[in-house]
């Protein structure tokens, strides 16, 4: 029959005119009576409809057979099967991209006219339509049209249960929901438009979810399991308008988290019957997804709990709903029955339990802090962690109460047999652990002021959790409990730590203990290492180490990186835990999963750390042994020929192989040298890959960086040392045709070649400086050109200033595809001030800082040749404007040119401007205002309108304002003569040379800068 309809298809696009017509019945006839004819009909559109379309494919459907088509789809929304309803809809969204409204002006009339007089049917049919065609890009005025005429409709359709399903109901939520997240989008150019059109829009719809939503919940399902999907599009569309549209919902949210709250209450017995209980004759639930594809996802109350908990989430802390939840120093009722309410939603369901025994990596996945995939319980830590934020001690109170409360129900449940006793116990515990940052917080500011703990977690380490460390008929709290202690065990004891710790390790050494308490004793020993003193872990890490080594070739995924996170934790508390002798063990089952995973980017990324970790161990036998065993595997895996299934293995074990250096200072074993760089340089001489062109790029810098001494003093088969072979590497690198990606860290190369083998670079440093002008002539990526101004940036900083600018100048190179040559030097400044506010890195940072302000204080006249981008020209366009995307796209900014000294000294200015404690560099202009979309929110930024000369004396006092970053702890950069210099005191320096004795007429350039420029040298003259 599919054949048939192939066939059919085909006549339609005949040139005879009797085919063709006779196709077209022929089709119509197939259509209605078969499914697949409908499916067959879209691949159909979508590959002869228009040109527009990706796939189209000539010839193309003529206009004639459109119209028929166009008929018989929308015919076939109202079909009384449901499948050919939704393929028909999946064609009429199509079409409707393409062909409304100019060719189908009347398509969302019709449309509107199905919703308010067809059958449920049709409505159906016209919902699944506009659900596709309303998540297509619509122009603004497709847009408008939506709002006006489509929008009351499908309101109509929400509001009248009793003639439409909850399943069209629901899509009706989610259409208006897509219309507000377009809304969000032409905000930016047409905020006055969104506003008027979002009141009157908003305030309709709120009234109509309100009127569901104070709706017995728990009746509601009972008639209808479905109806919960109503409920989850209403908390979704609510957390959209208050992260998008938050003065829109602000005033209602009192009212609405009085509702989130009655509903969850109201559907907690039937959460309890179906996702709770274990009892044997327990229901199982109803419905999850109708695989209709109405919505996407499961359905269920597992859901709903998720889209109340996600809204509910920000919306608590918003300062107009604080007194419902918080007078005087306590918490409210509506918090406590809040918290008390996720406490009851995030007690283990069955579908854990049952698929945590069945996957250790799915238990994993939702019990690490880490790796916490989406749930309930995920949901409720955020929700209780937020309201922490606000009101510590408050929660802390109730959290307390509810701690004793669920401790003595569970006991009371125990002892009449309950068979799910425990969840509630768990439940409690594994909040607080969620939310154990900010409880360890809190009580360490209790200790630190003198005050009583806000929660006694004594009593629970003295009565509560010791009697279920041995619970083996319920795992999962035998399991909670050990993890709880490790979280809390910064506040036991000595002996009663070593004890928990004691009885984890056995756990973990016991053979017929549960996969899930095993892996929580792994957990445990893992926190063990972050909360306790070294000292008490100390006696038991190497049996540690032995039994979690042992694990390791039966793990994989999300267990196996918590084995190998915990290797590193053990083997970073006791640094005499490995010797020369044991070592070779431990990185031989290193290499060997690393075999085995060296695909997953999360395995290769936690052995590098241990790797890293290990090399800074104080016994030299373990550096040694690590050597040993690693350089000529990895050499191996490097050089070896790869195939589709193992493409990626030489930059991983490049990568393995940088670990080996990258946290150690010099000099380095000859065998690292014979070994893996001899194979990273023949590699790279080769390779097209971009991910092991980039890795061997950083490991050649690493180690000139690291013992350059090696590199000079090795010889390959032809007598060339590493420098030489270096060199080679880079005429392949800096070559026109080469990829500006694969060399995004060529430049940090040149610039530590020159750092460390400068002496060796005389003869051919002037070529090396050509090929790299003649590359950042062509360069096009912002991160290309920054790393071909390294090298120049770092020369200008040292010694060597004058004779670069010499060379600079005694060639051109072709710039604009050859069309005329610049001079060398023109086109670096240029290249430098177009990009070196936004350098990263801190040593790249204070090399481009140490060379410009160098610059700026050198009196020579080929600088103040150089003409580079300077201010923005404010014109009518601009001037007093919100300078949208859209417009700055129309209308290109245009910036003025001035000489290089005078940049430079706006670019000083600018580094002395730089905010404490931020990692960037930071502009602002006084004359156009920039809009960023966020004008609702209502938590600005407190340092938005921050003072010149407060930020100039708090910029000093945090070393010009840049924290450490990787680079600062390296002791090889450390020990460069320009890391001696105080940065931030040298820039002040230079500005006040520069004024005092006029350096290049600074004080003409005064009359050039920004009325900020000027506060700035006036804050820097005077401070």
């Amino acid at each position: 029959m599919e054949q048939q309809v192939l066939l059919c298809l085909d006549a339609t696009l005949s040139q005879d005119h009797n085919i063709r017509t006779n196709a077209e019945q022929r089709l119509k006839q197939l259509f209605l009576s078969l499914y697949s004819a409908s499916v067959l009909l879209h691949h159909y559109v979508e590959n002869h409809w228009t040109p527009a379309s990706l796939s189209f494919e000539h010839p193309i459907t003529p206009i004639e057979v459109k119209s028929e088509i166009r008929s018989l789809v929308f015919d076939g929304l109202s079909d009384p099967e449901r499948k050919i309803r939704s393929a028909s809809a999946l064609t009429q969204a199509t079409i409707a991209r393409y062909d409304w409204p100019d060719d189908c002006p009347d398509l969302l009339s019709k449309l509107v006219n199905l919703l308010t007089v067809g059958s449920p049917d049709s409505v159906h049919g016209a919902m699944r339509v506009i659900t596709d065609f309303v998540n297509n890009d619509l122009s603004e005025d497709q847009l408008a049209t939506v709002v006006s005429e489509l929008l009351p409709a499908v309101l109509s359709i929400l509001v009248n249960p009793q003639a439409h399903s909850p399943s069209t109901r629901a899509s009706t939520i989610s259409v208006f929901r897509q219309v507000v997240r377009m809304l969000e989008t032409v905000r930016e150019e047409h905020p006055q438009a969104v506003k008027n059109a979002l009141g009157p829009l908003s305030e309709v719809w709120f009234v109509a979810f309100k009127q569901i939503l104070v709706q017995d919940a728990k009746a509601e399902v009972s008639q209808n399991w479905k109806s919960i999907k109503i409920r989850i599009e209403i908390f979704r569309t609510f957390s959209l308008f208050l992260s998008s549209f938050p003065k829109v919902i602000i005033p209602q949210l009192q009212d609405l988290i009085s509702l989130s709250l009655s509903t969850l209450q109201s559907l907690l017995p039937v959460f309890t019957t179906f996702y709770l209980s274990t009892s044997d004759d327990a229901p199982k639930t109803p419905y999850q997804d109708d695989n209709t594809g109405d919505l996407e996802g499961n359905v269920g109350l597992a859901e709903l709990a998720c889209g109340i908990f996600d809204f509910l989430t920000p919306a608590i802390r918003k300062k107009e709903v604080e007194d419902s939840l918080f007078q005087g120093k306590k918490g409210t009722e509506v918090l406590e029955k809040l918290i008390v309410l996720v406490q009851s939603y995030t007690q283990v369901t069955r579908e854990n339990a049952e698929e945590w025994m069945e996957d250790p990596n799915a238990f994993v996945i939702d019990e690490d802090e880490n790796t916490q995939e989406y749930s309930v319980r995920t949901c409720g830590y955020d929700l209780i962690g937020s309201a922490m934020d606000k009101w510590a001690k408050p929660v802390m109170s109730i959290l307390q109460s509810l701690t004793l409360q669920k401790v003595q129900e569970s006991a009371s449940l125990r002892q009449s047999g309950d068979c799910d006793w425990w969840k509630t116990l768990e439940s409690i515990l594994a909040i607080l652990g969620g939310v154990g940052d900010d409880i360890r917080n809190a009580l360490d500011e209790d200790k630190e002021r003198g005050r009583p703990a806000s929660l006694d977690v004594s009593y629970l380490f003295d009565q509560v959790v010791p009697g279920l460390l041995g619970q083996s008929d319920v795992p999962f709290l035998q399991g909670r409990a050990f993890v709880f202690a490790s979280e809390f065990s910064s506040y036991l004891g000595e002996e009663l730590a070593s004890q928990y710790l004691s009885a984890a390790v056995a756990v973990l050494e016991a053979g017929n203990v549960s996969v899930p308490v095993k892996i929580s004793a792994v957990k445990t020993i893992k926190n063990f290492c972050r909360h306790v003193n070294s000292s008490i872990l100390q006696p038991f890490t190497v049996k540690i180490l032995s039994l979690v080594l042992a694990l390791l070739p039966q793990a994989e995924r999300e267990t196996l990186y918590l084995l190998l996170e915990t290797v590193r934790a053990v083997t970073s508390v006791d640094d005499s835990i490995l010797n020369r002798s044991n070592t070779d063990k431990l990185v031989e089952r290193m290499w060997e999963v690393w075999l085995r995973c060296n695909y997953d980017p999360v395995v290769t990324a936690i052995i590098e750390e241990n790797i890293e970790s290990l090399t800074l161990f104080p016994d030299p036998g373990v550096l040694t042994a690590i050597i040993h065993t690693l350089c000529p595997k990895l050499a191996a895996a490097i050089s070896t020929p790869v195939t589709d299934e193992t493409v990626h293995i030489p930059g991983e074990a490049i990568q393995l192989a940088n670990s080996l250096i990258r946290m150690r200072n010099g000099p380095l074993e000859c065998q690292l040298v014979t070994t893996i760089t001899r194979a990273v340089m023949e590699i790279l001489k080769t390779t097209d890959d971009m991910d092991v062109i980039q890795y061997g790029m950083i490991h050649l810098t690493l180690f000139v960086r690291k013992d350059c001494d090696k590199l000079i003093q090795w010889r390959d088969a032809h007598e060339n040392n590493g420098i030489a072979i270096i060199f080679d590497l880079l005429g392949r690198f800096l070559a026109p045709t080469f990829s500006e990606s694969g060399g995004i860290f060529v430049g940090e190369l040149i610039m530590h070649l020159l750092r460390k083998a400068g002496n060796t670079m005389g003869s051919i440093l002037p070529d090396l400086l050509r090929a790299v002008v003649g590359r950042l002539a062509t360069a096009q990526t912002t991160s290309f050109i920054q790393t071909l101004i390294l090298p120049f940036a770092y020369l200008f900083s040292t010694e060597h200033t004058l004779p670069t600018i010499d060379l600079l100048c005694q060639f051109s190179v072709p710039v604009s595809e050859g069309t005329y040559e610049k001079r060398a030097l023109d086109v670096v400044l240029e290249a430098w001030c177009d990009t070196c506010d936004t350098i990263t890195g801190s040593w790249n940072i204070r090399i481009s800082d140490m060379g410009m302000s160098k610059l700026f204080e050198l009196s020579d006249s080929r600088l103040k040749e150089v003409l580079v981008k300077g201010d923005m020209i404010i014109d009518e366009k601009n001037r007093n404007t919100i300078m949208t995307r859209s417009k700055t796209k129309l209308h290109p900014n245009q910036y003025s040119l001035i000489p290089f000294p005078l940049k430079a000294l706006k670019l000083v200015l600018k580094d002395v401007q730089t905010e404490p404690n931020c990692g960037k560099k930071t502009t602002s202009d006084l004359n156009i205002q920039y809009d960023d979309g966020d004008e609702e929110w209502d938590d600005d930024d407190p340092l938005g309108d921050g003072d010149e000369f407060q930020l100039l004396s708090s910029w000093l006092d945090n070393n010009g304002g840049r924290e450490n970053d990787a680079q600062d702890d390296d002791e090889d950069l450390k020990s460069d003569p320009l890391a001696q210099v105080d940065l931030a005191q040298h820039l002040v320096d230079v500005l006040r040379r520069g004024y005092t004795s006029n350096i290049n007429g600074m004080h003409e350039m005064i009359e050039s800068l920004t009325s900020e420029e000027k506060g700035i040298l006036r804050g820097v003259l005077t401070l």
